[in-house]
C-alpha cells in the first residue's frame, strides 16, 4: 500500500457472521443483577418504529453496522454513526432483504444484498460514502455474502458453487471485486486481519494459499469453526465438546494452542464471535431448545471466566442481552438483545477507556485514538492527562512504510535513546485495568522488546523480519492515580507504537 500517512487505512475490527440468534420473549429473564459498580453503559441503536434491529460489527471509531427489519418491508442493511444516527445502505440494483456484517476503520462495509430481480444475494462492499460494489461471480445461483474486511477493504466471505449446491465456499475478494477461492474444503470465510490471514470453518487460518488447521478440543483438526482473528494472530470460534453434545467457545493463540472458554449457564451451544487487540472476546451461549432458558451474551478475557454482559450493566437498565457479535479495540461491544421486551441492537461502552497512538504531531491520528507526540506529562486538553518523564519528541518516528498493517503500526516512539524519555504515564482512577501494548518497527529489528506497566511485564519478545511487531496484554492495578509504562529488565532499543487502557 502507499506510504502516505494521510491515506493509510487502519485496522479491521473483525466480526463473526455466525448467524443471528432467534430472539423471542424470554422464558426466564436475565436482567442485570449487578451488585458491584457497573463496568459498562449501554445505548439502544436507532430502530424504525415497529421494527427490530441487529448489530453485527463495530470499528475503532465506534461506527456500527447491522440491519433493521420492519414487518412487510424486508431486512435493510444499515450503519449507525458513533453518535447513533442510522443510515440505510443502498442496494446495487434496488434489491432488498440484506444485512451488513463487517466494517473496517476506513469506514468500508461488507455484507449482502438480494438482487432486484430475485434469486440469491450478492456479496457487497460499500464505500465509506455508502456506494455499493458487487463482488465476485454474479451468477444467479451463487448465494453469497461478505463477512469482514481488512484495513484496505479486501473482503473475506464466500459464495455457493454455480450449481447452487452445498454451502458457500470460502472466498477472498480483492479491491476490484475479483474472487480468490480458498479451496473446495473451506466454508465461507468469517474473519480477516491486517496481515491478510483469513479464518473460517472447518477451523482454518489461510494466507496466500497456505493453510493451517486449528485443533479441536479433542485434539483433532477440522472439527471446529473459526469466526474472528486479530492482528496478533489470535483466533476465536467454537469447537464440539469432547464426548458430549454441543459446542464450547474456544480461543486459539497465535501458535495454535487451544483454550476452552467454557460456557454460560450450562448452555450446550456456545461460540466466541469477536476478539479485539487486547484479547478480550465476546460471544453467545444458547441452549437451542424449547422450553429452555434464552441465549446469553458474554465477555471473556484471560484470567477471568466468561461473564454474562447483563451483570456488567447498571441495575434497572431494562436490557437482557442475547448475542454479542463485535468488540473494538476501545472495548466497545455490540450485539442484539431485548430492551424492555423489544428486539434491539445495542452498543456498550466501558466506564473507562483510553487509546493512545505514539506518533509525530503531523501524522494522521487513527480513528478512536488520541495522539502522543513525546511531550512531558501534562493535561493534554483532550480529557486526558499523560506524557513522558522528559521531552521525548525528538525520538518519535513515522516510517511511512507499506509493511505496516495500518497507521498505528507505522508510527512509534523510542524509549531508550540516550538522553531521551524512558517513562510514560497516564492519569487514571485507582483500580484494575486491561492494558494492551504493541511494540515494533517496520524498518528495523535491532531490538529486544520488554515493556512493563505497573511493574508487570506486558510486552516481551525479539522481533524478526517475519514478525516485526510484538504485542502483549495484561491486567494491572493502579493505586497512585497514574498508570506507569517503563522499560523492563533485559530490554534493548525499546519502542512503543500504541497503548490501550480499558477498565476491567
Amino acid at each position: 500500500m502507499p506510504g502516505s500517512a494521510n491515506t493509510r487505512p487502519v485496522r479491521i475490527l473483525t466480526a463473526s457472521v455466525a448467524g443471528l440468534l432467534v430472539l423471542g420473549v424470554p422464558s426466564v429473564a436475565h436482567a442485570a443483577t449487578t451488585t458491584t459498580p457497573a463496568r459498562y453503559s449501554i445505548v439502544e441503536l436507532s430502530t424504525p418504529t415497529g421494527g427490530y434491529s441487529y448489530a453485527n460489527a463495530i470499528n475503532n471509531a465506534g461506527v456500527v453496522v447491522g440491519s433493521v427489519d420492519v414487518s412487510g418491508t424486508g431486512t435493510q442493511p444499515v450503519r449507525w454513526s458513533a453518535t447513533g444516527v442510522r443510515a440505510d445502505l443502498p442496494g446495487p440494483s434496488g434489491g432488498r432483504a440484506a444485512t451488513a456484517n463487517g466494517i473496517n476503520d476506513a469506514g468500508q462495509v461488507t455484507g449482502s444484498y438480494t438482487r432486484a430481480d430475485g434469486g440469491y444475494a450478492y456479496p457487497v462492499r460499500w464505500s465509506a460514502a455508502n456506494v455499493p460494489q458487487v463482488l465476485g461471480d454474479q451468477h444467479v445461483n451463487r448465494l453469497g455474502y461478505g463477512s469482514a474486511l481488512d484495513p484496505r477493504g479486501v473482503v473475506a466471505g464466500g459464495q455457493r458453487p454455480a450449481d447452487s449446491e452445498m454451502f458457500p465456499l470460502g472466498i477472498v475478494y480483492a479491491l476490484d471485486g475479483t474472487p480468490t477461492e480458498l479451496g473446495p474444503d473451506f466454508d465461507v470465510a468469517r474473519g480477516i486481519n491486517g496481515y491478510d490471514q483469513v479464518v473460517g470453518a472447518p477451523g482454518y487460518v489461510w494466507k496466500s494459499g497456505a493453510v493451517t488447521y486449528l485443533p479441536g478440543l479433542d485434539g483433532t483438526t477440522r472439527s471446529s469453526a473459526a469466526y474472528a482473528i486479530n492482528d496478533a494472530g489470535s483466533v476465536v470460534g467454537a469447537a464440539p465438546t469432547p464426548g458430549g453434545f454441543g459446542t464450547n467457545a474456544v480461543y486459539w493463540s497465535s501458535n495454535g494452542v487451544i483454550t476452552d472458554l467454557g460456557t454460560v449457564d450450562g448452555a450446550q451451544y456456545n461460540a466466541a464471535k469477536s476478539i479485539n487487540g487486547a484479547g478480550q472476546v465476546v460471544g453467545s451461549a444458547d441452549p437451542k431448545c424449547q422450553p429452555c432458558a434464552p441465549a446469553r451474551a458474554w465477555i471473556w478475557q484471560s484470567g477471568t471466566p466468561a461473564t454474562p454482559l447483563d451483570t456488567l450493566l447498571p441495575v434497572g437498565s431494562g436490557w437482557t442481552l442475547r448475542d454479542a457479535t463485535g468488540i473494538n479495540d476501545r472495548g466497545e461491544i455490540v450485539g442484539t438483545g431485548l430492551h424492555n421486551g423489544q428486539i434491539r441492537a445495542f452498543k456498550m461502552t466501558p466506564t473507562y477507556y483510553t487509546a493512545i497512538n505514539f506518533q509525530p504531531s503531523s501524522a494522521a491520528v487513527p480513528p478512536g485514538y488520541l495522539a502522543d507526540g513525546g511531550a512531558v506529562y501534562a493535561d493534554r486538553g483532550n480529557g486526558r492527562t499523560y506524557g513522558w518523564n522528559i521531552d521525548g519528541s525528538p525520538n518519535v518516528r513515522d516510517r511511512n512504510s507499506a509493511a505496516a498493517p495500518d497507521q498505528r503500526y507505522d508510527t512509534l516512539t523510542h524509549m531508550q535513546k540516550s538522553g531521551g524519555a524512558t517513562r510514560w504515564e497516564l492519569a487514571v482512577p485507582n483500580g484494575t485495568y486491561t492494558v494492551h501494548i504493541v511494540a515494533g518497527d517496520t524498518d528495523n529489528v535491532d531490538s529486544i522488546y520488554k515493556i512493563a506497566v505497573e511493574s508487570t511485564v506486558v510486552v516481551s519478545g525479539t522481533p524478526t523480519t517475519a514478525k516485526r511487531f510484538i504485542e502483549g496484554s495484561a491486567r494491572v492495578t493502579v493505586t497512585d492515580g497514574r498508570l506507569t509504562v517503563s522499560n523492563a529488565a533485559g530490554s534493548s532499543n525499546n519502542k512503543i507504537n500504541l497503548i490501550e487502557v480499558l477498565g476491567s
